[in-house]
């Protein structure tokens, strides 16, 4: 008989189910996945501020070598030929000091190359959708779609097309970029269309707008512009400055303060403008003589951000420089430095000398500008705002601030010629971009389009400078094509 046998019992398997929600899992694996995300942004940060120099050089190399091909295949004028071709000879000599294992001379190479063919495929591919763009705005704007009878508020860059109108309300302005590179400043009460396709590129055409009513300011670069009213036509030549104002009856007055432009009236009548020359047209078309656009006054005093102590005196003194010729000067005098006709102190009227005496009412800040009057009603470009403050009673200012204010700017978007420059700075500090007044909201922030027209790399410098006087600078440098 045989024995029992004496194998180990059979193995027994417990399974203990537990249940999790749906809800728990999403959360636990989120809170996991974002743990991820940290744990690798903090790997990959350490290793780019650890990265071996070798395989920085080689990164930099291969992200440069891909922007050189993606500008290749995107095609450049041939007024970008010279930089293309010199980012292309610093990738070579990177490569050379790659093959030499001088990475740190390989990094500095490749990383300015790298950075030269980023600016060139920025120009290459910019996009500019419309006959022109609004790039700025201030007060009620509106914009009329054309063939359509509604009006629609007009917005920061508002694409316009042939056939669209724009108006502006009692206090509000407007700039409108448009494709051929010319910088339309639409003043108050104004109403415009946009009559012609503009184009730019290589056989550029000069848009064309119609001024109804108003007054504008036209601001040519490489191309030329054209505006139209019902009494005379003034085509802007490139690189020139040019105000045109429409009275109610359509009277036309075309006046150049740089550059030359050609005005010809609905009547066949011309003339030919140069720098600080101007032309009235009657509303019937007949141009009338040439006339003299004045110089620009410049203001002397009280120096900038001047303060007024109200408990001492509520007179403070404004004087300019004489300007040779004028037969008078118009003052404003603002607690805004857009001037609207709502926040001027006092209604503008002639004054004969070159100094104004004004009483203070109440505390606070106040612009004033001055402009010079010719012959026959023609008045010059206003001068750049100077700004005084006024107080009262006890005032704590350390007065002893040497502290440069905060200034802080954007990189300047590009369309065709012109940069727009956004930025902050204190509160009350006044800023110049390239020499050029800025206007600066009530928070600091600021905006301003800035023309340029030399080829190739230039420099916009802009300051800011507080009520002590302290000043701060910016410069960014931008590189210009001239098609």
């Amino acid at each position: 008989m045989r024995p029992p046998s004496s194998s180990p019992p059979a193995r027994r398997f417990e399974v203990d189910w537990v249940v999790v929600s749906v809800a728990g899992a999403k959360r636990w694996g989120m809170l996991a996945f974002a743990g991820l995300l940290v744990v690798g942004a903090i790997a990959t940060a350490f290793y780019l501020t650890h990265e071996p120099p070798e395989a920085k050089a080689q990164r930099l190399l291969r992200r440069a070598a891909a922007a050189q091909e993606q500008v290749r295949r995107a095609g450049f004028s041939d007024n970008l030929a010279g930089e293309f071709d010199q980012a292309s000879r610093l990738l070579e000599e990177a490569r050379s000091d790659w093959d030499r294992k001088d990475f740190p001379a390989c990094i500095a190479r490749a990383g300015d190359a790298l950075q030269r063919f980023e600016l060139l495929g920025g120009l290459v591919n910019r996009e500019f959708v419309g006959s022109g763009q609004v790039i700025s705005l201030h007060g009620k704007v509106e914009v009329q779609r054309a063939n359509q009878t509604n009006w629609e508020r007009a917005r920061e860059k508002q694409a316009l097309y042939n056939g669209d109108f724009v108006k502006t309300g009692p206090d509000a302005f407007a700039e409108v970029l448009f494709s051929d590179g010319a910088v339309y400043k639409i003043g108050s009460d104004s109403l415009l269309e946009v009559h012609r396709e503009a184009r730019g590129g290589r056989s550029p055409s000069a848009g064309e707008v119609k001024v109804k009513v108003g007054q504008v300011n036209v601001f040519t670069a490489a191309n030329s512009s054209s505006v139209v009213t019902d009494a005379a036509r003034a085509e802007v030549e490139r690189d020139s400055r040019v105000g045109v104002e429409v009275a109610e009856d359509s009277g036309t007055l075309v006046a150049a303060y740089a550059g030359r432009a050609k005005v010809t009236g609905a009547s066949g009548d011309q003339m030919e403008l140069g720098t600080r020359q101007a032309v009235s047209a009657a509303p019937g078309g007949k141009l009338g003589p040439q006339q003299t656009v004045p110089d620009v006054p410049y203001p002397e005093k009280p120096r900038v951000n001047f303060l007024v102590n109200m408990d001492t005196s509520d007179r403070v003194e404004l004087g300019w420089r004489p300007v040779p010729g004028s037969v008078g000067y118009e003052l404003q005098v603002s607690r805004s430095r857009v001037f609207a006709a709502s926040t001027l102190e006092f209604p503008a009227h002639r004054l004969e000398g070159n100094s104004a005496v004004l009483k203070i009412i109440k505390p606070g800040t106040y612009y004033w500008r001055v402009a010079a009057l010719g012959n026959g009603g023609i008045h010059s470009e206003w001068s750049s705002p100077r700004s005084f403050k006024a107080f009262a009673g006890p005032r704590v200012e350390a007065l002893t601030d040497t502290t440069p204010p905060r200034l802080e700017v954007q990189k300047p978007t590009q369309m065709g010629n012109f940069f727009i420059l956004q930025g902050v700075t204190e509160p009350g500090a006044t800023v110049t971009i390239n020499g050029e007044p800025v206007e600066v909201s009530g928070d600091g922030t600021f905006k301003k389009a800035v023309a340029l027209s030399h080829e190739g790399w230039n420099t916009i410098v802009t300051k800011a400078t507080d009520p002590a006087g302290n000043t701060a600078e910016d410069r960014k440098q931008v590189y210009v094509e001239v098609e």
